[in-house]
């Protein structure tokens, strides 16, 4: 869903900055997006992890402890992720300056940052909302995912045999070395390098995607996002994991069921338009000469 005319700022007048942390080249980038915040009256909350901003102005806040009207990232999608895996708040909007290898998920570059984020401080941009999938097992529930829950063996090399329900109903059976559930953004991630297929942001669907299934046993399924799944492990002795976005791991035990459904959360992007097939097109599509 794309919200026009969004209220960026509030009373708070508060941004939340957050960088890669192993790239020192994205200091500099930092420094300009702090002092142009500062010089706007706005106040500057910096992840003393990652980002080293020398403006005295400047608040050193955990990201968890944050309580800001946006985040600014530097770093690309797994900064992102990570982000969004530690706030307190993952609907907090977030401005996203791709310094990463693909930076599917960021809005700006560092050379058009500055220019951006005036426009977006007085308004002229967009919200996209992005659906997150809630999971877990049984009475425990483990943390949203903007792009998938991937269930895994918990011993390397070792196949996983599921039982697939859907709303109850079995659909599928068979063996592989994982299966995730995806949401539209996270189809044009891992999910697409697993052979599933990319869905659009407006589709309101789900994408159940097998990993290396051996012969074919389980199939990628698209389902309604108001369904929920069920990978049921029914192989005595074969312990999974439960991976959420790459970011966090819970332990799944043999004959246990992992439930995934669409969250009430979202995830919000502030974005200069509704620009979704230019990214598509311009980064994940390969070029050759």
């Amino acid at each position: 869903m794309i919200e026009e005319n969004p209220q960026i700022l509030t009373d708070k007048r508060t941004v939340g900055l957050i960088c890669r942390p192993d790239r020192p080249e994205i200091e500099q980038i930092a420094n300009q997006i702090a002092e142009f915040l500062i010089s706007h009256n706005i106040d500057v909350q910096v992840d003393p992890g990652s980002c080293n901003v020398l403006h005295k102005k400047a608040q050193p806040t955990l990201i968890e402890k944050m309580d800001v009207d946006f985040v600014v990232t530097i770093g690309g999608d797994g900064t992102i992720l990570y982000t969004l895996s530690t706030l307190k708040n993952r609907e907090t909007p977030l401005f996203c300056i791709n310094k990463g290898t693909v930076g599917f998920l960021t809005e700006s570059d560092t050379e058009s940052a500055i220019t951006s984020l005036e426009k977006v401080l007085e308004g002229e941009c967009i919200i996209e909302h992005n659906i997150n999938i809630n999971s877990g097992v049984g009475e425990r529930t483990f943390e949203e995912a903007l792009n998938e829950v991937y269930v895994v063996s918990k011993i390397p090399g070792r196949l996983l045999t599921f039982q697939v329900f859907l709303d109850g109903v079995q659909v599928d059976y068979g063996r592989a070395d994982g299966a995730m559930l995806a949401t539209p953004v996270g189809s044009s991630a891992y999910a697409l390098a697993a052979g599933g297929s990319i869905l659009a942001p407006n589709v309101n669907g789900l994408i159940f995607v097998p990993v290396c299934p051996p012969r074919f046993e389980l199939k990628s399924i698209v389902i309604p996002d108001r369904s929920t799944l069920e990978l049921e492990l029914v192989k005595p002795g074969a312990p999974g994991l439960a991976i959420i976005d790459g970011q966090r791991r819970w332990d799944v035990e043999p004959l246990e069921t992992v439930w995934m459904k669409k969250s009430k959360v979202e995830t919000r992007f502030i974005r200069m338009y509704d620009n979704y097939y230019d990214r598509l097109n311009t980064r994940l599509v390969p070029r050759t000469l």
